[in-house]
């Protein structure tokens, strides 16, 4: 039997010249990606059609996984620490990890009847396939990480987090009824009254702006990356103890207390053995390929395991006994956030959640099955933006009826004002296109849309590109601007400072491809167009009829070129049922609503704890 070369990562030159010695000795070779695979390799990939299965596929396994029996117990129960949910605060990205390996496996499957005598040139995060096919010779990349330490940015976030442990220290017991949580980072928003931007918080800033002393806000910094790129970013606001006139409580004080309390550090310790006690005891069971595949990617986080586990244990001691009726926070199912809301349930705190993005049939956070349900996982009120993401909640997400509540999109408090504004303003001598990038965990189609929205922009005179990166993708100007020059692409520019709202107000036509962006494109009755590689129209912009889908460059210039002749234009009928629908009312009130629900609530519930 001949040697079977499968490559799917970028080969260093002794790599490539060792596969060309295996080609003349007979082996055939073989590449899903790495673009500098020999001539003569061949290539093998799913379909579109093909993605869109495993993508769902992926989802039902991996939803499921939590549920899967083992004895009396069930895999989400070993590896729940009282409220601490640790199944939950890694589905999210279990999910992609696996969903990508699978595209890199079904291939080989539908090709290959065994893996015997194969040699994989992969990247590391393929090394969880190793356990289910050990047969197969694994070459990763070796490890030669050549980035600077981010010295100047440790530098800072140790002197900040210094100074905001010791002003925890040394402030005044702070006993408010509400407590809204936020990692601390600064971007570009407007101000309602003066229309002027400012630095503040891009999705909670109008909130912010109208708690009374009934709140308070429990705020922390994320650490920069040691090397590397980082999207760190500082901000002389960090150090400030209040917010438009509202408390702050630095999360980072009550983190280092922790470490000098043993019964934290020792809590946190004999959870995280209970949970790598659980990981034999599933493999015990029956488990499908993919339900392995997905046990060996949670296993791999399980240093991360521990230090979420450490944050619900301090937590938790900073809530005990605490009088707080309710913890608030957007992002409400990421590990970071949700290790802290755990903690607060066990101490008898409501959680409740804010709707910050779309939701869909393929968004794992929002997604969970009848025992999650039974189990208290998602929050205890969950506020969205309108009547379809209740809906949604309900029949997809398994959210008890009674725990959500629609009151509308915060950040669309600024809209009437600001439409009123740019009405004033005189008209733009160039089309101005906004295309509004995203952090795609596919690496192809990121990179794919990129280019394809260049191309189509180069082809339209008279015309401007504005790249509104997306925060978590400031640091990466440069690979845009390499696809960019690869397309033949200059009429653009980069916009990391521009409020999103003030860019739409202000623009002929926006460009996403699943983006939050779309949906509040619509809000200010702007021509929308979606770049749809997989023809999912995942977010349903396209059968709403908000938006024209593109599903490539050709067809995306022409779609351009319709909207700047004026041969296509929006149909404001369904603009306004789309927003009755999607979002509630556009009325600068929402804010006003959040705070009177919340209040409002009943927090008569016994405490997880007791």
């Amino acid at each position: 039997m001949s040697k079977t070369v499968i490559i799917n990562r970028p080969l260093s030159d002794e790599e490539t010249n060792a596969i060309i010695r295996l080609a003349e000795c007979g082996a055939n070779v073989f590449a899903l990606s790495g673009g500098n695979s020999p001539v003569f390799t061949q290539r093998i990939a799913l379909n579109p059609e093909e993605k869109k299965v495993v993508n769902y596929t992926t989802m039902a396994e991996v939803l499921g996984f939590g549920d899967i029996p083992v004895g009396d117990q069930t895999v989400g129960d070993l590896f729940r620490i009282d409220t601490a949910s640790i199944w939950h605060y890694h589905k999210f990205r279990v999910y992609f990890a696996v969903r990508n390996l699978l595209y890199f496996l079904k291939p080989l499957q539908q090709h290959f009847n065994s893996f015997d005598d194969h040699t994989w040139f992969v990247s590391s995060e393929a090394k969880p396939l190793q356990k289910l096919f050990p047969k197969v010779d694994f070459r990763f990349p070796a490890a030669k990480n050549k980035a600077k330490y981010n010295l100047g940015d440790l530098f800072s976030y140790l002197v900040l987090v210094k100074y905001r442990f010791f002003s925890y220290l040394i402030s005044g017991k702070k006993k408010p009824k509400y407590l809204l949580y936020l990692t601390e980072k600064y971007s570009t928003v407007m101000d309602k009254q003066t229309l002027r931007t400012k630095s503040g918080h891009h999705i909670l800033e109008y909130l912010i702006s109208e708690l009374d002393g009934r709140f308070a806000l429990l705020t922390e910094v994320l650490m920069p990356k040691p090397k590397g790129k980082s999207d760190y970013s500082f901000s002389w606001k960090q150090y400030q103890t209040s917010w438009n006139r509202c408390p702050k409580i630095f999360l980072e004080g009550f983190l280092i207390s922790g470490l000098l309390k043993s019964k934290v550090r020792k809590s946190a310790k004999k959870a995280q053995q209970t949970i790598r006690l659980a990981y034999p005891k599933i493999r015990e069971v029956e488990l499908t390929m993919i339900q392995k595949l997905t046990l060996e990617v949670f296993q791999s986080l399980d240093k991360s395991t521990g230090f979420f586990l450490y944050r619900y244990f301090a937590a938790r001691d900073y809530f005990s006994g605490s009088e707080i009726k309710a913890l608030i926070a957007g992002d409400e199912n990421s590990p970071l956030t949700k290790s802290i809301l755990d903690a607060a349930k066990f101490c008898g705190i409501k959680i409740i959640g804010l709707q910050h993005g779309t939701m869909h049939d393929l968004h794992p956070a929002y997604l969970f099955t009848a025992n999650d349900r039974k189990n208290r996982i998602m929050p205890d009120l969950m506020l969205t933006w309108g009547k379809y993401w209740e809906e949604f909640l309900v029949e997809k997400g398994n959210y008890p009826k009674e725990s959500v509540v629609s009151v509308g999109q915060i950040r669309t408090d600024i809209i009437p004002v600001l439409v009123q504004s740019e009405r004033m303003k005189q008209a733009n001598p160039a089309e101005r296109i906004v295309f509004a990038s995203q952090p795609q965990r596919d690496p192809e189609l990121r990179r794919q849309a990129a280019y394809d929205v260049f191309a189509a922009a180069r082809k339209l005179p008279n015309t401007q590109l504005i790249v509104k990166l997306h925060p978590r993708e400031f640091a990466d100007s440069d690979y845009y601007s390499a696809i960019a020059k690869e397309a033949g692409c200059t009429n653009y520019v980069f916009d990391k400072t521009s409020d999103l709202y003030q860019l739409i107000a202000s623009c002929d036509v926006l460009i996403t491809c699943f983006s939050t962006v779309g949906t509040e494109t619509v809000y200010f009755y702007k021509p929308l167009i979606i770049l749809d590689h997989l023809k999912q129209d995942i977010m349903g912009y396209a059968a709403e009829g908000v938006a024209f889908q593109a599903t490539d460059a050709d067809s995306l210039a022409r779609i351009l070129s319709g909207i700047s002749r004026g041969s296509l234009k929006i149909d404001r009928a369904k603009y306004d049922s789309f927003i009755l629908k999607y979002a509630c009312q556009i009325d600068g009130k929402v804010a006003e609503r959040c705070i009177k629900t919340v209040t409002s609530a009943d927090y008569s519930f016994p405490a997880s704890g007791s």
